[in-house]
């Protein structure tokens, strides 16, 4: 393989392989993801997405390491932008408006490129979005006279301040409802919401058209003028990832085996799964939404704008005489077993509920 691509919410999996339809499109990078890949030898690493808080996040000796193997690379829109800002002293390629920020140090935080998303089988649609998008939003609306220029720094401010799975359109214009009338705010969101762009795709598709243009046939190794020091953590970094590989490969009979059956996963496996997941201290949290979406997805309660329709699942709800404390405690649970799928690399058709029509609460 020539082209290796680590990508989810930035730009989708369509995208990709128009520009690059050889590429091997990996899910957002996290920590040992970038070792594991050069062990393939590729020529190319394109960094785009990566895991920033469930997982240990990618780790800059991850791209030393892959750079002193001959292997070019790229970083841009998101966890690539900002590695890349990092590491570009050191040869790695950055791409995009995002890099040039994080490089002339106009952006400094990790977490103005950080979001919350839907797992791989619901395409890694966004649930929040991130700072740079939103800053965006607000520059553009300034441009052309929805916001004054007080009225879009005082949003951008109330904006930043909110933890990053929080920040969205919604809390955008949350901010923006007492600046404004009603119907400068009803020509706000009209504007935002049918003139949707976002920086963090620009930047990744920006990339993806410049691998596009290189020949991997005639491309010569990657020189770098560093030697590469294999300490202590970095040994310890390759034992856990071994490890890890071996116990994902052990797990494969008594695990994968019944996610990839057709039958419904009996209250065990889920129960064993959840145990699990509590064990290695996952949180349920950030999958919260998209456990949410999924549920009203099946339900068919979504609106125009691939929204939750909170009113048609309040009725469905009440057909089927459940309590909302009922309903809130297996969203949890639906959360929870959509962080273990995910960090064990696993497909949740299974593992989480299917008949979504016969709401059945899993017994404590």
């Amino acid at each position: 393989m020539s082209i290796i691509v680590f990508a989810g919410p930035s730009i989708s999996i369509d995208d990709i392989k128009h520009h690059l339809p050889d590429a091997d499109i990996r899910p957002p990078a996290k920590q040992g993801d970038i070792y594991i890949a050069v062990q393939e030898e590729p020529k190319i690493i394109a960094l785009i997405d990566g895991f920033f808080e469930r997982v240990p996040a990618v780790w800059h000796k991850e791209i030393l390491y892959a750079m002193s193997r001959g292997v070019h690379v790229y970083g841009s829109s998101s966890m690539g932008a900002l590695r890349a800002a990092e590491l570009d002293s050191f040869g790695m390629v950055g791409v995009g408006e995002i890099y040039q920020q994080f490089t002339s140090g106009k952006l400094e935080d990790d977490d103005e490129v950080a979001l919350i998303h839907a797992p791989a089988h619901l395409g890694y649609q966004p649930i929040s979005r991130a700072m740079v998008d939103l800053r965006q939003d607000l520059q553009r609306a300034h441009k052309h006279d929805f916001l004054s220029q007080a009225h879009a720094q005082a949003i951008e401010e109330q904006l930043k301040s909110l933890w990053y799975p929080h920040r969205t359109p919604e809390a955008l214009y949350q901010f923006a409802q007492p600046l404004l009338t009603e119907k400068q705010l009803e020509a706000l969101k009209h504007f935002l919401g049918s003139n949707v762009i976002s920086l963090k795709q620009q930047d990744a598709l920006s990339l993806v058209k410049k691998l596009e243009t290189i020949n991997t046939t005639t491309l010569t190794a990657k020189q770098v003028e560093y030697t590469f020091n294999e300490n202590d953590a970095w040994q310890t970094l390759i034992n856990d990832v071994e490890n890890e590989q071996q116990a994902k490969a052990a797990n494969l009979f008594d695990v994968q085996a019944h996610l990839e059956k057709e039958a419904e996963t009996d209250n065990k496996l889920r129960g064993a799964a959840l145990a699990q997941a509590k064990q290695l201290g996952l949180s349920s949290q950030p999958w919260i939404q998209p456990a949410f979406k999924k549920i009203a997805t099946e339900w068919q309660c979504i609106d125009e704008q691939g929204a939750p329709n909170f009113e048609q699942v309040s009725r469905i709800l009440h057909s089927l005489g459940t309590t909302v404390t009922q309903f809130n405690q297996w969203v949890e649970r639906e959360a929870l077993l959509l962080a273990y799928c995910e960090y064990k690399g696993f497909s949740d058709e299974v593992l989480v509920d299917r008949s979504f029509r016969q709401f059945k609460p899993l017994q404590n």
